[in-house]
């Protein structure tokens, strides 16, 4: 008799268990309580979920990157309409018909044109500068009380995750969209002119810079750190100096002397307000000639602006591409996640069922067992 109660509570504990399981898994849907419950699919369980919050962030990433992508675009292609205003107002002003006050009218215009443009290469997006480079904390263009522009930020570009363990460039900087190579030199074309004001850069990205006695220029490591890699240069006397550096001892190295768009800007205003750098009134002969330079540096300003946008729209289409994978990527692990863990409703119903008769058949049984007795045994 013992033995039989004993065989009935264990019974009925199993079934209380079976229960508790049955509404756990009909309640919320998922298959495991716990991960004792099956080792082997909660292991699965962990592998799906990781996968999932992984591409969440990088769904999340790429969605903010596109945004900021998106601006840059909008910021690059204001950029180029009004170079091209500067440059429909540069013929205007290169004609014998234009009067000195209406050549002085299409520098104030292009004055207006100049600080829209320092605006746009400002542009910033959640408190990220865009066109800074690596460091999107820096403001990129800071203009000085002489009207002189200097770009603060690096030659690097932040790098995004699109992929597990894959990263692509985002953006351009402003050695992209606001400079133009006034010259260019390599082993075979070795001498490099530059102004003073000119950024030079190699083909690896780093930044060489005049030193203190500006007879050599140093090479900047990519974290901008100086090194101690030096080339001799020789100042060609000029008005303002032009110095000229042999990079042939730089073994298949490219190098470029980068101008900043803003100083050609500077340059046709100046010429045609006829005077120089420093304020000085020159001849009219002197500031044609310097309106001519000043139309051709405009010119190839232009043009950068178009490579650096080319280049900016290859890196955008990668990031929506990138998109459109991830968010596949996404919904699939999702389906795959709902799979594992998701309980079968059908076959809890059975199981319901077969469980309520389970219950009925044994609370039968002890209710028979709690009805027996010697009287009734006799009988």
């Amino acid at each position: 008799m013992i033995n039989q109660t004993q065989q009935t509570l264990y019974h009925l504990d199993n079934l209380n268990a079976e229960q508790k399981r049955i509404s756990y898994q009909t309640s919320t849907g998922k298959k495991l309580e716990n991960g004792s419950d099956d080792s082997v699919l909660y292991s699965r369980e962990i592998f799906v979920d990781d996968k999932i919050k992984t591409f969440e962030g990088i769904q999340t990433q790429i969605t903010r990157t596109n945004v900021h992508n998106d601006v840059s675009d909008s910021a690059l292609t204001e950029v180029k309409r009004l170079m091209e205003q500067v440059k429909s107002e540069l013929l205007k002003a290169n004609t014998d018909t234009t009067t000195p006050e209406g050549k002085k009218s299409i520098a104030i215009s292009i004055s207006g044109v100049k600080q829209n443009i320092l605006d746009l290469a400002n542009s910033r997006v959640d408190g990220e500068y865009l066109f800074a480079g690596s460091d999107s904390s820096v403001k990129p263009f800071i203009e000085d009380a002489n009207g002189n522009v200097t770009y603060n930020g690096d030659n690097q570009l932040r790098k995004i995750a699109v992929e597990e363990g894959s990263y692509r460039d985002k953006g351009v900087n402003g050695f992209d969209m606001m400079m133009y190579s006034s010259d260019v030199a390599t082993k075979g074309d070795p001498n490099l002119s530059f102004k003073e004001s000119d950024r030079i850069i190699d083909q690896d990205g780093s930044e060489w810079k005049l030193d203190a006695t500006k007879t050599n220029i140093v090479k900047y490591d990519l974290d901008g750190n100086v090194t101690t890699t030096t080339l001799p240069v020789t100042n060609n006397a000029a008005t303002p100096p032009v110095y000229t550096a042999n990079v042939g001892t730089a073994d298949g190295t490219k190098f470029e002397a980068k101008t900043n768009i803003f100083e050609a800007l500077n340059s046709v205003i100046n010429a045609l307000n006829k005077v120089d750098t420093a304020g000085n009134p020159v001849s009219d002969a002197v500031a044609d000639a310097a309106l001519n330079t000043g139309i051709n540096e405009i010119n190839d300003s232009y043009d950068a602006i178009n490579v650096a946008h080319a280049e900016l729209g290859g890196r955008n289409k990668v990031f929506e591409l990138s998109q459109e994978k991830v968010t596949a990527k996404l919904t699939q692990y999702n389906v795959l996640s709902i799979e594992i863990g998701a309980a079968d409703l059908s076959k809890l119903a059975v199981e319901s069922k077969a469980l309520e008769l389970t219950y009925t058949a044994l609370y039968s049984t002890i209710n028979k067992t709690n009805q027996l007795s010697l009287v009734n045994f006799l009988r």
